[in-house]
């Protein structure tokens, strides 16, 4: 069984971990010599990311099995980033139930679009997050390589999505 919670100081370790190995795992499957800021990441940055902004983990007997991290960008946009799963346990649903667990806080809270980037490249992240109802907003060649900027709306009004582009 596996439970969705909002991280605790005390994951900061474990999210670290996963998302080290989770980052290392998407910079081989495609190949890259960019640098992956996720890959130079420290037990204190991840601290800092769960008092500042919302980090979910999931548990999978007892253990923290997965995170992913959003910020809240405007009123009306929150930003996805430090999505990861343990390697050990890809494609068992564990991602889709963070990632839903965010999708409902944000509607909850007022927050008529969700942001993310991920490398164009990355067929099957960008499959993953299709199936998801994210759509490419636009991409971009700032940090090396070709970064797709993702976009879920969450409410029938507009909202500007400007804010995610430099992150």
């Amino acid at each position: 069984m596996t439970d969705i919670r909002r991280a605790t100081a005390a994951d900061a370790f474990a999210i670290a971990e996963i998302t080290k190995a989770a980052f290392k795992l998407y910079k081989n499957d495609l190949h890259s010599s960019y640098p992956i800021a996720a890959l130079e990441e420290s037990v204190d940055d991840v601290r800092r990311d769960i008092e500042s902004h919302a980090v979910y983990v999931a548990l999978a007997d007892g253990s923290v099995a997965g995170s992913i991290r959003v910020k809240k960008l405007t009123d009306s946009l929150a930003y996805i980033y430090r999505f990861g799963v343990s390697p050990h346990i890809n494609n068992t649903g564990i991602g889709s139930k963070l990632l839903d667990a965010v999708i409902s806080d944000c509607k909850n809270d007022g927050i008529k679009a969700i942001a993310l980037h991920t490398n164009s490249r990355y067929y099957k992240l960008a499959r993953y997050y299709y199936g998801k109802r994210f759509f490419v907003h636009s991409t971009s060649t700032d940090k090396g390589y070709i970064r797709a900027l993702f976009v879920k709306e969450l409410s029938d009004e507009s909202c500007d999505v400007s804010p995610a582009f430099g992150l």
